[in-house]
């Protein structure tokens, strides 16, 4: 991806999610079916678009177990993610963003749960899913 490219997403909402889980990529499908307003971009973790977008000290050392959403030049992770994700989607889902109310401590303790579980829910998959002409533009890398 060049610097251009770069720029252009400087200020877009991006979901990074793992390219091999086949609960991120179901989460992928709901997203791109229910954001209406077309405002959400996506690229796997494993494209290396995160290491060229993010700034270095955002990064995590290692990277996550599932989803990692940046938007407005800040990186979240884990339910903060998720529930940031969510005011994009349309109604009903976009009521999940009120879920910030509970404590962050127990949000991730559910979130790490269904991340460490993820491959047993939805399985793994050698490539990721192949996006329709119109959703390939929302994919960034």
């Amino acid at each position: 991806m060049n610097n251009d490219n770069l720029q252009q997403l400087q200020g877009k909402p991006v979901i990074f999610y793992d390219g091999t889980c086949g609960f991120c990529q179901g989460s992928v499908q709901v997203a791109l079916k229910h954001n209406k307003g077309r405002d959400l971009y996506f690229a796997a973790l494993q494209s290396g678009l995160l290491q060229a977008l993010v700034p270095g000290a955002q990064l995590p050392e290692i990277l996550p177990d599932s989803i990692l959403f940046y938007e407005n030049g800040k990186l979240y992770s884990e339910s903060e993610a998720a529930l940031r994700i969510a005011r994009y989607l349309n109604f009903p889902l976009r009521i999940l963003y009120y879920f910030r109310i509970i404590p962050l401590s127990f949000r991730d303790f559910v979130y790490r749960f269904i991340a460490r579980h993820r491959y047993l829910i939805a399985g793994r998959t050698e490539a990721c899913m192949l996006p329709s002409p119109e959703e390939r533009a929302r994919f960034v890398a």
